[in-house]
């Protein structure tokens, strides 16, 4: 039996009150003020207050000041992790109605129809196996090769973060892949050109030598004649 006072448990423990992930949630895409936490929460800022510091004490945000200004931010990157795979835990959510970007970010990983059909590319050319686990996965046969091509060495050390797992699309409703090699991948394909920020949070443009990269691997995206303009 683990200690009363597992600091695992403990962690869980914050993370299982509504509002407090609430908070970590709307932090995760940047920093933000108590007020405005407040606001977009619709809480109370005594009670808002509360949450906030057994956040601080748990070590999951940290404050900084910009003159008389606080900013509250997510204290540590592997939270990030840890949302991506209670997504998945999920299962598929719902679709939203909304029509799905052609390429666009999801923490640091790809998300989107492109995300997804190289999720789809590396799981059926067994770059990718599922392992025992929810939403785990693990390296297969051809994983050296296959990611070779979208330009991601693949490390023979231990990495410090989750190597990878299927993270939901919520727009699509089928994932993609998150983790160590899902940061890599989007990594590499802005390298290559193949995806490029636009003026818009999150979203990416698709480029047309992308386009034909992908192609070239057997890869065609549903809207991919507007290069993910839209």
């Amino acid at each position: 039996m683990r200690p009363p006072n597992d600091a695992r448990v403990q962690l869980l423990a914050e993370l299982a009150d509504e509002t407090r992930y609430a908070v970590l949630e709307r932090l995760e895409q940047g920093p933000a003020s108590a007020s405005e936490l407040a606001e977009r929460l619709d809480v109370s800022p005594t009670r808002l207050a509360n949450h906030l510091r057994r956040l601080r004490d748990a070590g999951l945000v940290a404050v900084s000041h910009q003159g008389r200004l606080a900013l509250y931010e997510l204290a540590e990157p592997g939270l990030r992790e840890i949302f991506s795979m209670l997504n998945g835990l999920r299962g598929a959510p719902p679709r939203t109605g909304r029509p799905a970007h052609v390429a666009a970010t999801c923490y640091d990983h790809l998300a989107g129809q492109i995300g997804v059909a190289l999720m789809d590319h590396l799981v059926q050319s067994q770059a990718l196996q599922a392992r025992d686990g929810e939403g785990e996965l693990k390296l297969g046969p051809e994983a050296a090769g296959r990611f070779a091509k979208l330009g991601v060495e693949l490390s023979t050390k231990p990495a410090r973060r989750t190597l990878a797992f299927s993270c939901m699309d919520p727009r699509i409703g089928r994932p993609h892949l998150g983790g160590q090699l899902g940061a890599q991948l989007a990594a590499s394909l802005r390298q290559k050109g193949w995806v490029k920020p636009t003026a818009q949070p999150r979203r990416l443009e698709l480029t047309p030598a992308g386009n034909k990269a992908l192609h070239r691997l057997g890869i065609r995206l549903e809207a991919a004649a507007d290069h993910g303009g839209s």
